[in-house]
C-alpha cells in the first residue's frame, strides 16, 4: 500500500520500509533536462527571488560522490536534485583527517579544521560535562568547537533564525550549528535525546515521537532488496564483509526490541526514523513560516555504518543509495506542503568517503591493504614505558600522532626529538608514501596537495608529532573484517554538493568546489556577512 502524497511518515502501519514510501513528484520542482558532461546555464531572471524561507541541509554520512553516477537509476530525491540542483561532482573535503567531526564542522563555518578546531572524531564533541538526558550514552557538547558559523551570521541585526539538527551521531547532529544552543537532537538506544548543553528536558514534540517507539517496532524486519536483484552488479556473499557474519540478504534484526534499537544504526532505517523524526520537528517548530530564514539540519548516518561493515562496493550499500533516494524524495516532498519549494533551499553533501576493501582490490588486481600503525604507536609506547615508566604517553587516528607534549617534557623528553625519530618508522610502513614532523610539513607546502591538506586539518593548538600520507587504496587500520576512511586520498575527500532552489544556475557544473564553499554561497545567497574570515569562498558558478 502507498501512502498519499505530502502524508507525514508515522510508525502506525508499516516499518518505515522504502517501498511503502511515495516516489517524488516529478513536477516538485521544475526540471531540467541534464547532460552529464554538459553545463546547463539558466538564463538568470530580470528580478531576483525572495529570499529562502527556509535552508534544509542533507548531510550523507560516508557519501563518496561517485555512488550518484554508479548507482541508480534515480526516481526519487536523487533525480530531483540532479535535475534541477547546481551539480557539483568535483566537490571535496580539502583536508587530511577525512571523518565525520571534522566533515561536519566545515559545513555551516566556511573553516578548515585548522581553524574550526575540530581535527578528529575524538578531539571532537564528547564532553563528560554535558550529560546525555535521560542517563544513557556519553556526554557531548560543541565546546571544542571555535568560531562561528552560518546561523550566528543570521542572528545579527534581523530576526534570530529558528533552526533543528538531527542526526543518528551526536557529532554530525552538533557541530553543523557550531556553539549556538537550541533543538539539537540525536540517536541513543531506541531514542532520540540531546545533552544538558543544549536543554534540561526534551520538548513535546520529541517526547511524543519517542513514545510511538517507531524503533522497537522494527524488532525482527528484515532489510531486504529494494529492487530485483538483477538491478544489482555487485555480489552478495563477499566473505570479507561485516567480519565475515550475515554477508548476504536479507539481513534480519534481532526479535529482542532492546537488541533491535541497537542494531538498526547498522540497517537504513536509521535514516528513515531520522528523516522521519526531522519531519515531526520541523512541522512542530513551524520552521520556515516566520519572516525569518530558519534552518533544517538532517545528517544521514546509515551509509556510514554500511559502507564501514560491507565496503563501498557491496550489494549492500547499492540497496541503500537507492533506499535513500526514495527516501529524501518523501521527505522534500512532505516538506514541500508547509514550505513552498520557491522558498526553500536544499543543499546535499557528504561528510568524507571510504575506501575499498583490500581484499575486494586484491581480486581487481589493485593496489591496496591496511596500514597498522596503531600498533607501531603501542610498540613506541612500549619502548618509552621501559624509560619512563609511562607507556600511554602517545596516540594515534587517521594518520596522526600526537601527545601531551607537557607530560613528555617532563620526562624529560623532547618532544622535537621524539618526532625526528617516528617519522622514518612510519614512513617504512607499508602503504605509507610520506610522513611529516612539525619541522618538516612546511617544506612541501603549497605544491603537495597532501600536505595542504594536513595544514588544513591541524589547529595550532594541538600537540601532533607526526602526520603520514597513505598510497592509494590503503587505509589506516591494523586488522581485516571493515574498512575505513581518515586518509587524504580522493576515495576518502571526494564528496558531492548539490544546491536546489532559484536561487542557484542548476547544470552539472566541472568546477572542483570544496565543503568550506557552502557557507559563504548560502550567505552570499541570504545576505548576511559571515563574522570572521572564512577558508570558502562563494561559488560562483552556482550564482545567476
Amino acid at each position: 500500500m502507498r501512502k498519499p502524497r505530502g502524508a507525514a511518515a508515522t510508525f502506525r502501519s508499516d516499518p518505515l520500509d522504502a517501498r511503502e514510501f511515495p516516489t517524488l513528484p516529478r513536477a516538485w520542482w521544475p526540471l531540467a533536462m541534464v547532460i552529464p558532461v554538459t553545463i546547463i546555464i539558466r538564463s538568470a531572471s530580470p528580478a531576483p527571488p525572495p529570499p529562502p524561507a527556509l535552508v534544509i541541509l542533507i548531510t550523507i554520512d560516508q557519501m563518496r560522490q561517485d555512488y550518484l553516477t554508479r548507482f541508480g537509476p534515480w526516481e526519487g530525491g536523487f533525480a530531483t536534485l540532479m535535475e534541477s540542483g547546481a551539480v557539483y561532482l568535483n566537490g571535496l573535503q580539502d583536508h587530511a583527517i577525512a571523518e565525520t567531526a571534522p566533515g561536519h564542522a566545515t559545513l555551516l563555518s566556511g573553516r578548515h579544521p585548522s581553524h574550526t578546531g575540530i581535527a578528529t572524531n575524538d578531539l571532537g564533541v564528547r564532553d563528560p560535562t554535558s550529560p546525555v538526558l535521560g542517563g544513557e550514552g556519553h556526554g557531548a557538547s560543541p565546546r571544542r568547537f571555535v568560531g562561528s558559523t552560518l546561523i550566528d551570521w543570521l542572528g545579527k541585526g534581523r530576526p534570530v533564525p529558528r533552526f533543528l539538527s538531527v542526526a543518528q551521531k551526536d557529532r554530525a547532529a552538533i557541530l553543523p550549528v557550531g556553539r549556538s544552543r537550541g533543538e539539537v537532537y540525536w540517536y541513543v538506544a531506541g531514542r532520540f535525546t540531546t545533552s544538558s548543553y543544549y536543554a534540561d528536558s526534551l520538548p513535546t514534540w520529541l517526547t511524543g515521537w519517542n513514545a510511538r517507539g517507531g524503533p522497537a517496532r522494527l524488532a525482527g524486519q528484515s532489510w531486504s532488496l529494494i529492487a530485483p536483484a538483477t538491478t544489482y552488479a555487485e555480489l552478495d556473499r563477499e566473505q570479507w564483509e561485516n567480519g565475515g557474519e550475515d554477508v548476504s540478504f536479507p539481513h534480519r534484526l534481532p526479535m529482542d526490541p532492546a537488541e533491535a534499537v541497537l542494531k538498526l544504526v547498522e540497517t537504513p532505517w536509521i535514516d528513515s526514523l531520522t528523516l522521519d523524526l526531522a519531519l515531526d520537528g520541523a512541522r512542530a517548530l513551524q520552521l520556515g513560516q516566520g519572516s525569518r530564514t530558519d534552518l533544517l539540519l538532517v545528517g544521514l548516518s546509515g551509509t556510514d555504518h554500511i559502507g564501514h561493515a560491507f565496503g563501498p562496493d557491496s550489494r549492500e550499500i547499492h540497496d541503500q543509495m537507492l533506499r535513500l533516494d526514495h527516501w529524501i524524495g518523501w521527505f522534500l516532498d512532505s516538506m514541500a506542503v508547509t514550505v513552498p519549494r520557491q522558498r526553500t533551499v536544499v543543499v546535499l553533501t557528504g561528510d568524507h568517503g571510504v575506501v575499498s576493501f583490500p581484499e575486494f582490490l586484491a581480486v581487481q588486481r589493485r593496489p591496496g591493504g591496511r596500514i597498522p600503525l596503531g600498533r607501531l604507536v603501542g610498540a613506541v609506547n612500549l619502548e618509552l614505558g621501559r624509560l619512563t615508566g609511562d607507556s600511554d604517553l602517545l596516540d594515534d587516528e587517521a594518520g596522526l600522532i600526537f601527545a601531551d607534549t607537557a607530560r613528555l617534557r617532563a620526562l624529560r623528553i623532547r618532544p622535537e626529538s621524539l618526532a625526528t625519530a617516528l617519522a622514518p618508522r612510519v614512513w617504512h610502513l607499508p602503504g605509507v608514501a610520506q610522513a611529516w614532523t612539525p619541522a618538516t610539513l612546511g617544506s612541501a607546502l603549497p605544491g603537495d596537495v597532501h600536505a595542504r591538506r594536513w595544514s588544513q586539518s591541524l589547529p595550532a593548538t594541538l600537540p601532533w608529532l607526526v602526520c603520514a600520507v597513505a598510497q592509494p587504496g590503503y587505509q589506516w587500520a591494523d586488522a581485516p573484517g571493515s574498512t575505513n576512511h581518515g586518509t587524504t586520498n580522493d576515495d576518502d575527500v571526494d564528496v558531492p554538493i548539490i544546491l536546489l532552489g532559484p536561487w542557484f544556475v542548476a547544470g552539472v557544473h566541472p568546477d572542483t568546489v570544496r565543503t568550506v564553499d557552502i557557507a559563504p554561497t548560502l550567505a552570499r545567497v541570504l545576505g548576511v556577512k559571515p563574522g570572521e574570515r572564512l577558508d570558502g569562498i562563494p561559488i560562483k558558478s552556482a550564482l545567476p
